[in-house]
């Protein structure tokens, strides 16, 4: 009778642990993300912004839901939201770190918002957003305003890499001078803007020229530049 009674328990131990195995892996496997929609990224794609959120292994949105919440830290992200579209999907909801250039200090690239506020520090770059040198500063805190005399400039770096974007120009670096004159440098040409309050129409100009010296190197000169006056000249480094 002993033996019957403990045959029965094993028997149903054993239902329950199979039950339990069942369960676990039709929660796995029927549950595994088959569409994860990400909006307002634009630092990382779609994938690179998957690996961050939930590594190498396909996300379960039960098991998100359950135990996945806590949220990781990524840089240049401010915050990202996750909505579980049942059963098998993910709308995720991005909210990137407003940064319009960068300074090499003490080799790491610090990034900074349109208010001069450093607000990453990363020996990544990133397309789209430049290298701001010739800015005069002391030191550098992550999280605190950068010190460079006239705040006037910050106000000038978003206006240049906000026309960057409309005229969809690829500028790797602005130089200020110690006179506030402005040198984007795009590939191997150096483009001298000079000093203005708008530099629209020279940017919209140097996007109309930019074919003409692709792939060439050397300097072209825009200070003078203006509507009424197409005053441009482009010299050819003599050793190029």
């Amino acid at each position: 009778m002993a033996k019957a009674r403990k045959k029965k328990r094993l028997f149903i131990i054993s239902i329950i642990v199979a039950a339990l195995i069942a369960a676990c892996a039709a929660v796995y496997f029927g549950f595994r993300t088959d569409k994860i929609t990400y909006v307002g990224n634009s630092h990382y794609s779609n994938e690179e912004m998957t690996s961050r959120i939930f590594g190498n292994d396909t996300p379960n949105t039960v098991l998100y839901t359950l135990f996945g919440n806590k949220k990781k830290t990524i840089p240049f992200i401010q915050k990202y939201d996750v909505e579980i579209q049942w059963p098998r999907g993910m709308y995720i909801t991005v909210y990137e770190k407003a940064v319009i250039g960068y300074i090499r200090y003490m080799g790491c690239n610090m990034y900074f918002d349109k208010d001069g506020i450093v607000v990453e520090s990363s020996t990544e770059t990133f397309e789209k957003v430049p290298e701001i040198i010739g800015l005069k500063f002391n030191s550098i805190v992550l999280d605190s305003k950068l010190e460079v005399g006239d705040d006037e400039v910050f106000r000038h770096i978003l206006d240049l890499t906000q026309s960057f974007d409309k005229y969809n120009l690829d500028v790797s670096k602005v130089y200020f001078d110690s006179s506030d004159n402005v040198i984007l440098y795009i590939d191997e040409v150096k483009v001298y803007l000079g000093k203005s309050d708008d530099y629209t129409d020279k940017l919209f100009e140097l996007k109309q020229m930019e074919t003409k010296f692709a792939g060439l190197k050397g300097s072209l000169y825009m200070q003078d530049y203006t509507k009424d006056s197409s005053s441009i000249i482009f010299k050819k480094d003599e050793y190029n």
